[in-house]
């Protein structure tokens, strides 16, 4: 998985950034999403940080999540997490909840 993380306004430093690739990383891994790329933007407007975060899945539209914080780790922490919560949902809508009934189940153990 491509990540880019791009910053307006102020500087950060590599653990800033290696910070936001590990978070970025550890919140996908446990899905079972072909993860094409992600792109995370870092601004700072009036002592306001904010993190957007944009990940391309194959077969779904790109999610986009952004929280703004006075803290740059707490601004990354909340758009991943958000990012992560739609892409649960998304797993959520796209799996069959329709299982088989009691009586199905019971005619194939008579069986």
């Amino acid at each position: 998985m491509e990540i880019t993380i791009s910053v307006r306004h102020f500087e950060i430093g590599n653990e800033v950034r290696q910070y936001a690739e590990s978070a970025i990383e550890g919140a996908f891994s446990e899905f079972r999403l072909k993860i094409n790329g992600a792109s995370m933007v870092l601004d700072m407007q009036r002592n306001l940080i904010t993190a957007s975060l944009s990940i391309a899945v194959k077969g779904n539209p790109v999610t986009a999540a952004s929280s703004a914080f006075d803290n740059v780790y707490k601004a990354i922490d909340e758009a991943v997490e958000k990012a992560a919560t739609q892409a649960r949902r998304y797993l959520d809508r796209k799996q069959d909840h329709s299982g088989t009934g009691l009586k199905d189940e019971e005619m194939k153990a008579a069986e």
